[in-house]
């Protein structure tokens, strides 16, 4: 007789290991954050939504406006224009599994952790793309002349923009995100990655990395799409857009008399949106 899966999404005894659902929970929490590519990246105001709340409305500051004082008059005060930005939290996500008795019980060791990490991975994945969804809807479009390939003009192009919008691209508070294609265009610019051009002795050809790309810290995901008419890059301010998690990673388990088997359920609970679209510039595929 073997024991293998007993339906779709079941998993029987080659596959999983006795686990404690404490230690599923921080083996799955930790290894979510370490994959999280987006979340460290913006505005956190998951403190707001902690236990109650499902809005957070996010004031808009402008900029405040300098008046000239006049002898013996009063000064007039600038007044808040009033707008917020909503915050709402109404992503439900989960990833879920079941045991059977006969792998809890024979299972090899160490089998906890791979299938804590792949429910961590999948999470991971899931709130990166949300707020991704978020981030490629900035104001500020540019055109790639060809998919997945951003060039020396379409950079100098945005760096006069920002600079225009008083975003100072080099002072390490914007962050240049890419697709893998396009990061590994950028591997072939010598201005980027050669040690005549960059001064690093570990360089991109060596280290398969582009560490900054014009002054802009770059990170590669694949929350970008690839192709078509897709947004392929993303230049962004942490204030561009802003996150809450109101529910971090809780795992749940429980017995299946009908599968003789333990259900088990991470979940999360969150929410993201844009807060200053003009904070920020796509690349977007011609």
């Amino acid at each position: 007789m073997s024991y293998g899966a007993i339906g779709a999404g079941n998993t029987g005894l080659a596959e999983v290991n006795v686990f404690i659902p404490e230690l599923w929970s921080e083996y799955v929490y930790d290894y979510l954050n370490r994959k999280l590519v987006f979340r460290p990246l913006v505005d956190d105001f998951s403190d707001l939504v902690q236990g109650k709340g499902d809005v957070i409305h996010v004031p808009m500051l402008s900029e405040t406006a300098v008046e000239t004082k006049a002898q013996n008059t009063a000064i007039e005060y600038d007044i808040d224009a009033g707008a917020v930005a909503d915050i709402t939290v109404n992503q439900h996500k989960y990833v879920s599994k079941l045991f059977e008795d006969i792998a809890v019980i024979q299972a090899n060791p160490g089998m906890v952790e791979k299938y804590s990490q792949a429910m961590g991975y999948s999470l991971a994945k899931e709130i990166d793309a949300h707020i991704a969804s978020k981030l490629i809807t900035v104001t500020s479009s540019i055109t790639t002349g060809d998919d997945d390939v951003i060039t020396q003009a379409n950079f100098q192009t945005a760096l006069a923009t920002l600079g225009e919008a008083d975003l100072d691209y080099r002072d390490g508070d914007l962050m240049l995100a890419v697709n893998p294609t396009v990061y590994a265009d950028l591997l072939q610019e010598d201005r980027l990655v050669r040690f005549d051009s960059t001064g690093q002795a570990n360089g991109g050809f060596s280290s398969g990395m582009v560490e900054k790309a014009y002054g802009l810290p770059v990170i590669m995901t694949n929350a970008l799409a690839t192709g078509g008419t897709d947004v392929c890059g993303v230049i962004f301010h942490k204030s561009t857009a802003g996150f809450a998690m109101q529910q971090d990673i809780r795992m749940q388990s429980d017995y299946s008399i009908d599968y003789l088997g333990t259900k088990v359920v991470a979940d999360a609970l969150y929410g993201c949106a844009l807060i200053h679209a003009g904070r920020g510039i796509r690349f977007t595929n011609d």
